[in-house]
């Protein structure tokens, strides 16, 4: 091997290594096997008029809890505006992670809201979704409580 030959297979084992411990700190085996607690929550949004235009209004929300893998858990998601956003309250307490999805008109939307906290197995929470126009105020809200 030449010079240049042997610096190069270096770099790419040293690279290799390197990738492998980085991932190794980030990512545990049994990770791949661990689930964590989220709310699924399905909102119905239709529009009702509201003199010349329309405004949202949230007709329908149900919620659940459900087990996800540690691998697609939802943590902070950015602000969409206008957007639904999703709060789980616990104890007069905001338990989850910023949750929204852009607001493209009426229709269903599905939204999974990991929790920063998790509280007792049959404690009851409150799931509020709103719908919040372009400056970040809120102009449609309903809420529901659900057992986790």
């Amino acid at each position: 091997m030449t010079g240049k030959g042997l610096k190069h297979v270096i770099f790419v084992v040293s690279l290799i290594m390197l990738i492998a411990v980085s991932a190794h700190g980030c990512l545990e085996v049994g990770d791949v096997f661990k689930t964590k607690k989220v709310v699924q929550v399905s909102a119905t949004i239709d529009e009702v008029p509201l003199g010349d235009g329309m405004i949202p209004q949230i007709t329908a929300v149900d919620a659940g809890a459900e087990e996800i893998s540690l691998l697609k858990y939802p943590k902070d998601i950015p602000p969409n505006l206008p957007g639904v956003y999703v709060h789980v309250i616990y104890t007069s307490h905001r338990i989850d992670y910023w949750t929204s999805v852009p607001y493209t008109g009426p229709g269903n939307y599905e939204i999974t809201v990991g929790l920063r906290a998790v509280p007792p197995d049959g404690s009851d929470v409150r799931v509020i979704v709103t719908v919040n126009n372009e400056d970040g105020d809120r102009i449609a809200m309903n809420t529901t409580n659900i057992i986790i």
